[in-house]
């Protein structure tokens, strides 16, 4: 019915003259215009009388927060030396004004300004000689020691090396800017291939150290995991990490399947896995943790693309549950292990009830059969104590070599890679442990070159 009157309406617009529909369509906008300014007139003075009423309140905006210390505060300025090394004394032998040279000094007045500054270097070039003897009770040729700060047949010295490692995967600056900084500030003339390959001789020597790093790894109770993208000269490959507040190991591989967290933990491991859903993690470790964190982010994700009433009630009931997780983790010390364990499998049955609803949207089916699927790896951090329930850690882990990867080619080559592995491995495990990097890696190096095999780190 309702068709065949729009039809009957059409024919008769059609009737009518061209201009008389044009005066018509100008006539509805203008009375339309009115309408809409005489509605958006009544709202203002609804609102109005609302606000005089007290019934509602205004949007005040907050004032951003003046930067730096607030006014009266004690004074705060760089501490003094515990040595000076220098002490320049500026005197007057005539007056800057009149030129009188008989100038009375005036002690009350002088003025003291201690300045730091760094003193140029130079580079030095060492000349090692070794000095062979006979030895008449041996009947065989002896050679003096290898000095202190000596690498035994390189060129560069082993200052100049760890200052390169730093500056290459810590810094993340590329080789050519590294051999820029070595010839402004000290006059050193290097080649980028130089540097690059004698990082690459370095790392083979340090592989006794990243042994130390491995077997930590192994042997301890817990360990996040992540990878990210990689390229070794333009080939996707995959970055991988094994992290803990102590210890960082990195892999480089061509596959991000379950044989590359294989081959970093081993079968044997008898710690707990902290990871994403990724399912190369399904077999890893005695127990796993799923990172909860994503779980959120896809929870809030879904909510935002399902406007439905189906999902607004999934999210609020999933969300409760995880509240009610972090909850009982929080006050685990002051509850009795009974009560403590019953409130557990409470939660764990809601979980697994809520995992079993039927849901239309396909983006609930979707995390019901994650839920499903890993349901003994969700709330593992309460059978565990102290036990993190995200993997946000190996995510701030592998930032580093995300800027990395931002600013440079990543590898060109596997030696390249593999060298990468073992400096940024060494490098991050130092600065988790608050050790130097400098010193500790340098003697490392000395050491293996003149064939120690000792490693210098023991955890």
């Amino acid at each position: 019915m309702k068709e065949t009157i729009q039809s009957f309406n059409r024919i008769l617009l059609y009737d009518e003259d061209k201009d008389a529909l044009i005066d018509e369509i100008l006539r509805l906008r203008e009375e339309n215009q009115k309408l809409r300014e005489s509605l958006r007139k009544e709202k203002e003075q609804k609102k109005s009388l609302l606000e005089i009423a007290g019934l509602t309140k205004k949007k005040v905006r907050k004032r951003r927060k003046k930067p730096g210390r607030k006014k009266g505060h004690i004074g705060c300025t760089r501490h003094t030396p515990d040595a000076i090394d220098h002490i320049i004394h500026q005197t007057l032998e005539v007056c800057p004004d009149c030129g009188m040279s008989k100038l009375s000094e005036l002690p009350s007045e002088t003025v003291e300004h201690i300045q730091e500054d760094i003193v140029p270097v130079r580079v030095e070039a060492t000349k090692f000689i070794r000095h062979g003897y006979w030895c008449p009770c041996c009947k065989k040729k002896v050679m003096a020691a290898y000095a202190s700060e000596e690498i035994p047949y390189g060129y560069l010295g082993p200052n100049i090396l760890i200052q390169t490692v730093l500056m290459k995967y810590y810094h993340g600056l590329p080789y050519h800017k590294i051999k820029e900084l070595f010839f402004v500030f000290h006059g050193l003339k290097l080649t980028t291939s130089a540097l690059a390959q004698a990082l690459q001789r370095m790392s083979r020597w340090l592989t006794v150290e990243e042994d130390v790093i491995i077997e930590a790894v192994r042997s301890s109770p817990y360990i996040h995991m992540d990878e990210t993208g990689w390229k070794i000269f333009g080939v996707n490959h995959w970055m991988w990490n094994a992290v803990n507040e102590r210890l960082a190991l990195y892999r480089i591989r061509r596959s991000r399947g379950r044989k590359v967290a294989k081959e970093i933990l081993t079968t044997d491991y008898g710690g707990i896995v902290i990871s994403d859903f990724l399912s190369a993690y399904d077999k890893s470790g005695r127990k796993r943790q799923r990172c909860l964190v994503h779980l959120y982010r896809d929870m809030k994700k879904y909510r935002e693309l399902d406007k439905t009433e189906e999902s607004q009630k999934a999210y609020a009931q999933l969300n409760r549950i995880l509240k009610d997780a972090y909850r009982l983790d929080h006050i685990r010390s002051s509850l009795e292990p009974v009560i403590f364990l019953r409130r557990f499998h409470l939660i764990k049955e809601r979980l697994f009830n809520f995992a079993c609803n039927a849901f239309r949207s396909k983006h609930w089916q979707r995390i019901s059969k994650r839920l499903l699927k890993h349901y003994e790896e969700i709330l593992t951090f309460l059978e565990v104590p102290h036990l993190p329930s995200h993997n946000n850690h190996a995510e701030r882990m592998i930032r580093p070599n995300i800027i990395f990867r931002k600013i440079s080619y990543q590898n060109r080559s596997e030696d390249g890679a593999r060298a990468h592995e073992v400096h940024m491995s060494l490098l991050q495990t130092l600065r988790l442990q608050n050790i130097d990097p400098v010193s500790t890696i340098k003697q490392a190096y000395l050491a293996h070159r003149k064939g120690n095999t000792a490693p210098v780190l023991a955890f």
